[in-house]
């Protein structure tokens, strides 16, 4: 089995009713976006059952990031940790969306990779600092200023 396979989990007999509860403990590979790394896989904890055509989602999802700080160009190592409380339409026609909150569904299958990737990007912090402090770098040298390393005199007006 491929490894992207082995992400789509069948929820068919969910959707098809009942009182199924489906538990997923997996660890999924995280892609790189927009200069964050993930170094090693997300842990998922997710609870699964459905209502009528909605898949009712709930658990947890952890990882850690890497990252260059947006002021110093130092390295951000960083832990997410969310509580996934999703509710999916599980209908035809809300999968149809390719942008809508169901495009993690097709057919009877949840692409659990993808729900993991789009909760883990949406939380990464826009601001990306290696410390709440961070000075920067000096606009007059372009020495990381935390260092101590800048020795420029700084005017005061």
């Amino acid at each position: 089995m491929s490894m992207a396979s082995s992400y789509k989990v069948d929820i068919g007999g969910l959707l098809a009713g009942g009182r199924q509860r489906l538990v997923l403990d997996q660890q999924v590979e995280i892609e790189p976006f927009e200069g964050v790394q993930f170094p090693e896989p997300a842990r998922l904890h997710l609870e699964m059952h459905s209502s009528g055509d909605m898949l009712e989602i709930a658990g947890t999802v952890d990882a850690k990031f890497h990252t260059e700080c947006d002021r110093c160009l130092g390295d951000v190592d960083q832990a997410l940790h969310i509580d996934v409380d999703e509710q999916l339409d599980a209908g035809p026609d809300a999968q149809n969306d390719p942008f809508g909150p169901s495009n993690v569904l097709t057919a009877d299958r949840l692409d659990v990779k993808d729900l993991a990737s789009q909760l883990l990007y949406s939380t990464v912090p826009l601001n990306r600092l290696c410390a709440p402090e961070c000075k920067g770098i000096c606009p007059a040298c372009g020495e990381n200023k935390n260092t101590g390393a800048c020795t420029c005199v700084t005017e005061t007006n």
